[in-house]
């Protein structure tokens, strides 16, 4: 079974690979080449038909279905059929934009205007690719609507994902025809021309399944656990967004956007703040599905995180490393190519940092793995910064050791009241490694070091004095909470300084901005 199995995939991908080199293959004419890619697109298409029929079970020998039944299953197989047929001429249309260079006489994005006949049929392509995804989106909807074959839902879940994939990359090689080189073109070609053959593959497949199956759903209703019953109801479209965790990412958005109106540039202009804002959301949300992805046997431990998607098997935990690799691609596509290179690293980098050093090498090892992993949160204020100068300086230096500072203390809070759920985790924060009395002492001289540090930005001339004014009350309020909770030792008191130093961080970053337009 094995030997089959290797030998299956090794048919598909040798037809795959020979597919690519006709599509890349330049020193064909232009009709050949065009014919040759369609021709090969259609035997490919064939065979993957030809062998998933005949490995499945025959029509004649399934299941007869009647009425409503029957017509459901008619208008599924419609649906699948048109799918097909449509990202065929999608793709064929394609093969000739590739050959005749179309690409070039329709740079803009998403319409251009049909000045020549390149330019219609580069428009055309178009076209059949938003008519096709409509399909493929309907196609994929029904198929997690009547069918509970893990294969089929799955093949649907790959489709629809290759096909906004694919747009995306034939969006920036768009984008991207008169500001790359030679090199970023083709491999942003050779990328748009896999993607397409390989979900031509998995649609094909795909269809054919969804034509030899009968529907296994019917269009009932579920039935949802009202909230007086004591459950909670969770939705496909939440659980994913909680994989992203957003109310984190507000703040770090906050101190992003307020950073970019305090650079010595003054008032950025409404696209900058659009893309900023956007890659600055996309890359820590990709950054979070990761440490979801990475931290779910973790997760499980703990009750405050036991009734995430992965450890509840809400959501399938490839799911969250796909998206999160997905959405940091796209984040670094938008910063790079909208903001600048400089930006788009920096927020890389912050991905990186989180991802690698922080939930892979320090969560699970170090008691310092607050005091040095929350330095991942402290990089928007330099992607902020950047975005708007382009550079680096002093100021955002500054910016970046205020949160650093502001970390430990905000965090070890949560820590002291969620200790029981760390060391059933085996998680060594400083709570569980050195006890309470040392955690609420280090919380109290990281407050006192992160308050001097909001402070010494006014002598240095970063800010005047309505920031030092403001940084004053704030900080002190803060220092305020951090002593109280060593006194006490409540978990009251303890909620009190987590609470607050949400707000704390948010009004700092607002008085900077004050401070500028006041100054």
């Amino acid at each position: 079974m094995t030997v089959a199995v290797h030998k299956r995939w090794l048919v598909i991908m040798v037809a795959l690979v020979a597919y690519g080199f006709v599509l890349v293959g330049g020193f064909l004419s232009i009709g050949t080449g065009s014919a040759l890619s369609s021709l090969a697109l259609a035997v490919l298409g064939f065979i993957l038909y030809a062998y998933t029929s005949v490995r499945m079970e025959p029509i004649d020998t399934q299941p007869k279905l009647g009425g409503r039944a029957q017509e459901t299953q008619r208008r599924y197989r419609t649906i699948a059929i048109s799918s097909v047929l449509s990202l065929y001429l999608a793709l064929a249309a394609g093969t000739i934009v590739t050959n005749q260079g179309a690409l070039w006489e329709c740079l803009a994005w998403p319409v251009c205007a049909p000045s020549n006949d390149l330019a219609v049929i580069a428009m055309t392509h178009r076209v059949l690719v938003a008519l096709a995804t409509l399909f493929i989106i309907v196609f994929a909807i029904q198929t997690w609507r009547l069918h509970t074959h893990q294969s089929i839902r799955q093949a649907a879940r790959w489709a629809f994902g290759l096909m906004i994939v694919a747009t995306v990359v034939g969006m920036f090689q768009v984008i991207l025809a008169n500001q790359s080189n030679t090199i970023t073109l083709a491999v942003l070609r050779i990328a748009h021309l896999t993607l397409g053959a390989s979900m031509w593959g998995i649609l094909v497949v795909m269809a054919t399944v969804a034509y030899h199956l009968p529907i296994t759903k019917t269009s009932a209703k579920p039935v949802v656990a009202k909230p007086e019953d004591g459950v909670v109801t969770h939705t496909l479209f939440k659980d994913y967004v909680s994989l992203t965790k957003p109310r984190v990412i507000t703040l770090l958005i906050l101190t992003t956007i307020t950073t970019m109106f305090i650079t010595p540039e003054g008032m950025p202009s409404l696209t900058l703040l659009f893309w900023t804002t956007l890659g600055g959301w996309l890359m820590p949300s990709g950054a979070h599905a990761l440490n979801c992805y990475f931290d779910r046997d973790v997760d499980l431990k703990m009750g405050r995180t036991g009734r995430r998607p992965l450890p509840s098997n809400r959501i399938p935990a490839w799911h969250a490393l796909v998206l999160g690799i997905v959405l940091a691609i796209v984040a670094f596509a938008i910063l790079a190519v909208f903001v600048n290179l400089l930006t788009a690293i920096l927020a890389l980098t912050g991905f990186f940092y989180y991802v690698v050093i922080y939930t892979l090498i320090l969560k699970r090892n170090s008691p310092s793995n607050i005091v040095i992993g929350g330095a991942a949160g402290a990089f928007p204020p330099l992607v902020g910064w950047a975005a708007v100068t382009g550079d680096l300086s002093f100021a955002p230096l500054f910016l970046f050791a205020i949160i650093f500072y502001w970390t430990p203390p905000h965090f070890w809070a949560l820590a002291l009241i969620r200790q029981k759920d760390y060391a059933n985790a085996n998680i060594p924060m400083l709570p569980v490694v050195a006890g309470d009395d040392e955690t609420k002492r280090q919380i109290v001289l990281y407050s006192i070091l992160m308050f001097v540090l909001t402070l010494i930005l006014t002598p240095l001339q970063i800010f005047g004095l309505p920031y030092f004014l403001m940084a004053l009350a704030f900080g002190g309020l803060f220092l305020y909470y951090a002593i109280q909770l060593q006194r006490e030792g409540s978990t009251k008191a303890a909620w009190a300084l987590y609470r607050y130093s949400l707000l704390y961080l948010a009004l700092l970053f607002v008085a900077m901005v004050v401070d500028r337009v006041i100054t």
